[in-house]
């Protein structure tokens, strides 16, 4: 898409017929595998290739665009979009305007306004619309303005065992935590169960943060009874730590 638009770019400054590129994309996936922060990059992306003047990334979720009277949604739906102009609007769990039960008045109200305001201001919105796999078809296909406007998806896979030992790894790092070879071999075994057949109701990168915190709060209670734990002390990690988060997380 970077290449595309660079050279649609590049054609218009010599003169040649410019080919309108789609920049809205629908990202499906389960939850904790990096769709936001994609969206962020994206944004960035775009920015510096001169086609958002700010590249900002503002992120809501049916909350953030429905109101709980009639003729208030769209109002709130356009104070949303005005904050998100020259830059990208990122709709988190977007399926959720239009749920499969029909009569939600409101949920519609909402993609009315997106949709108009996407054709308004073509040259300085770009949105990004995420959700479950599945939810997502179902949400593009309940409405030819969003399949036409909407043709490009990006599918973000869960993550395998090596790649969230890895996340742990980073975000001990970054909390000054360190992780003994134990504990390692033990999170990998760990984490290979947990993502053999996991579906898209696995927390990915957002399950190895609540699994993290929880091993913080077992060695912080396995500290207590120290009077002056050293530093080695005070940032190990270890399996009695990891099988306490996992007798709490379930």
């Amino acid at each position: 898409l970077s290449n595309m638009v660079g050279l649609q770019q590049q054609r218009a400054a010599a003169g040649l017929q410019v080919v309108q590129v789609s920049l809205h994309s629908v990202f499906t996936g389960a939850p904790g595998t990096g769709k936001t922060t994609v969206a962020r990059l994206y944004a960035d992306m775009l920015r510096k290739l001169g086609v958002l003047q700010r590249g900002h990334l503002v992120e809501v979720d049916r909350a953030g665009l429905v109101a709980g009277y009639s003729g208030q949604t769209a109002i709130k739906t356009d104070e949303v979009i005005s904050r998100a102009l020259d830059g990208v609007l990122f709709i988190d769990e977007a399926y959720s305007l239009a749920p499969a039960k029909e009569g939600d008045s409101y949920g519609q109200e909402a993609i009315n306004t997106l949709l108009k305001r996407m054709e308004d201001y073509r040259n300085r919105l770009v949105v990004v619309v995420a959700g479950y796999t599945d939810e997502m078809e179902r949400f593009i296909g309940s409405n030819p303005g969003l399949a036409s406007r909407f043709n490009r998806t990006v599918f973000f896979p869960n993550y395998g065992a090596e790649e969230m030992l890895e996340i742990c790894r980073r975000i001990a790092r970054s909390n000054d935590y360190d992780i003994d070879e134990a504990l390692v071999d033990a999170l990998l075994l760990h984490l290979t169960q947990k993502s053999k057949g996991a579906g898209e109701d696995f927390g990915n990168a957002r399950y190895v943060r609540n699994l993290f915190e929880s091993m913080v709060l077992a060695h912080s209670n396995r500290l207590a009874t120290l009077e002056n734990p050293d530093r080695s002390q005070l940032t190990l990690l270890n399996t009695n730590d990891l099988n306490e988060a996992i007798r709490v997380l379930g």
